[in-house]
């Protein structure tokens, strides 16, 4: 018995010996779900947009997050992950929590995101958006004024090549 508590000892030590620094490389991986959560929650960017990344990564259920307060400081973000205050999260993640681990590297990724800020050149995706849509709806507008005759005009034409038939 004696034995056992020592190497659950040595265990645990050797567990907190080796912690690893938070990684925002390994946070970003849990955000954007390259990197599974240990207990299956949905990954973090299948609601929330996180800066600095482009269009890719621009859901809209929830805030952006490079933008909160909240990220200038990762004790605050582990803390905020740890305590989940949000109600629309709460179905999520109060089954499925997240690791102290996992919480750090996603705090740690916040605050770089909040550092990069929103992409810069996000307006040259709608731009040119909005004018494929445009072109589109003008080359249809056009398409539309080419109509065939109607068939039974094209019939009597056909019948009858005295009668003009009221069209063309």
């Amino acid at each position: 018995m004696r034995a056992a508590r020592v190497v659950l000892l040595s265990l645990l030590l050797a567990g907190t010996a080796g912690a690893v620094e938070p990684s925002a490389e390994q946070g970003r991986a849990l955000f954007i779900g390259a990197r599974p959560f240990q207990a299956g929650g949905a990954p973090c960017g299948a609601c929330h947009a996180p800066g600095g990344e482009g269009l890719a990564f621009a859901a809209s259920l929830g805030p952006d997050l490079s933008t909160s307060p909240a990220t200038e400081d990762a004790d605050t973000l582990v803390g905020l992950l740890e305590s989940n205050p949000f109600p629309t999260m709460a179905p999520i993640y109060d089954v499925r929590a997240l690791t102290p681990a996992e919480r750090a590297d996603v705090a740690a990724y916040l605050v770089q995101a909040a550092k990069q800020g929103p992409p810069a050149a996000a307006w040259r995706f709608e731009a040119c958006a909005s004018l494929v849509a445009l072109l589109f709806f003008v080359a249809l507008a056009l398409g539309s004024r080419r109509r065939k005759p109607h068939p039974r005009a094209r019939l009597i034409a056909r019948a009858y090549p005295s009668h003009d038939g009221g069209s063309r």
